[in-house]
């Protein structure tokens, strides 16, 4: 199967470090393979599907027999009828697609209740969502996070309470049936109850700057037993400096990979490659020029420097074209354990 690694088919392949399968779609080839319980959406959408498809052909063929029926024979052929209006054809076509056009609002408002109305059980297993340029963090109901990434239990309800730090974007998770925008200082959120294991895709569906297209999450569904597991949240020991690598490196492409490269190449933000030297046993940072409030000054890059545009990356900003006008988002909430963990990944591409 092949897979879809983010919105963008531009992206490096290594995007995502462990991309989600393509969508399994439903047996019409239409939808993604429905994965909650808003089945619903599949129902009006196949509806409208089907009215517009009859009423095309239907539509077309009087076109068509009327043109080949009642076409002009020769120039000076009379008008077949003189009729301009026929007043119980006019109600019959009004009326039908009125009833039909009511129908279709009434499916879909009773949808979109059932999709705001959000169940006690849901409100009990609340998540934060929050977009920003270009990553979504979100917070479990248990006060742990987690970075483009989320877990679900299968066949418990779930609501997302959605923030932004910056601009629009949206909540779009396909095969869940759900999407909301997400509007800077406005309080939205949505529920669903997921009925299938596996990886789904997590879409911002609002252009929300350059890299909107590679504004990509998944949304992993397991049972209880392997969600109380919390694989968002695996065991870092500090002591090893090979476990913290390999997390560094798990973490950078959970967070850092959007903006940032490891193999010299640019991007939106400075490459990782070559920040530091190693000399024997040591790792020396190399000089940076920087813009600190308005002048550029040259620094070491060492881990408070690292720790600095982590958590403040407009203190000293890479005085180099095109870093120099792009914005990094912060990272204040991201602890001290995977911080470690990043600048030992940095340090592990060390130039020899």
């Amino acid at each position: 199967m092949i897979a879809l690694l983010t919105q963008d088919p531009q992206a490096p392949v290594n995007y995502v470090a462990n991309p989600a399968p393509a969508p399994v779609l439903d047996k019409w080839g239409q939808l993604p393979e429905l994965a909650s319980t808003f089945d619903h959406v599949d129902g009006l959408f196949y509806f409208t599907y089907i009215v517009c498809i009859f009423f095309f052909f239907l539509i077309l063929g009087v076109l068509l027999f009327s043109v080949v029926k009642y076409r002009r024979k020769t120039w000076d052929q009379p008008a077949a009828s003189n009729v301009t209006h026929n007043t119980p054809l006019e109600v019959v076509w009004t009326v039908i697609p009125l009833i039909i056009v009511m129908v279709m609002f009434a499916w879909g408002f009773k949808g979109c209740l059932d999709m705001t109305t959000v169940p006690h059980e849901a409100s009990r297993n609340t998540y934060v969502a929050t977009a920003k340029q270009w990553a979504w963090d979100f917070k479990y109901p248990n006060g742990s996070t987690s970075t483009n990434e989320v877990w679900l239990v299968v066949g418990k309800p779930v609501q997302f309470y959605l923030e932004s730090t910056d601009v629009l974007h949206a909540f779009f998770l396909p095969s869940m049936r759900v999407k909301r925008d997400i509007i800077p200082g406005r309080f939205q959120s949505v529920w669903f109850t997921p009925t299938i294991t596996g990886e789904f895709h997590l879409f911002c569906a609002e252009y929300c700057g350059k890299d909107h297209s590679r504004m990509y999450a998944q949304a992993h569904v397991v049972t209880q037993a392997e969600f109380d597991k919390e694989p968002w949240n695996p065991p870092i020991d500090e002591t090893n400096l090979q476990s913290l690598i390999e997390n560094g490196k798990r973490i950078f492409g959970q967070q850092c990979v959007t903006c940032h490269t490891v193999n010299g190449t640019g991007s939106v933000g400075p490459t990782w490659k070559g920040l530091f030297t190693k000399q024997g046993d040591q790792y020396v940072g190399r000089q940076r020029e920087v813009i600190e409030g308005g002048q550029k000054k040259t620094i070491t890059v060492d881990d408070a420097y690292i720790i600095e545009s982590i958590k403040q990356p407009d203190q000293k900003k890479v005085a180099e074209s095109p870093y120099d006008r792009n914005t990094m988002s912060s990272f204040a909430n991201l602890d001290d354990k995977r911080i470690k963990c990043l600048i030992a990944y940095i340090k592990s591409l060390a130039d020899n």
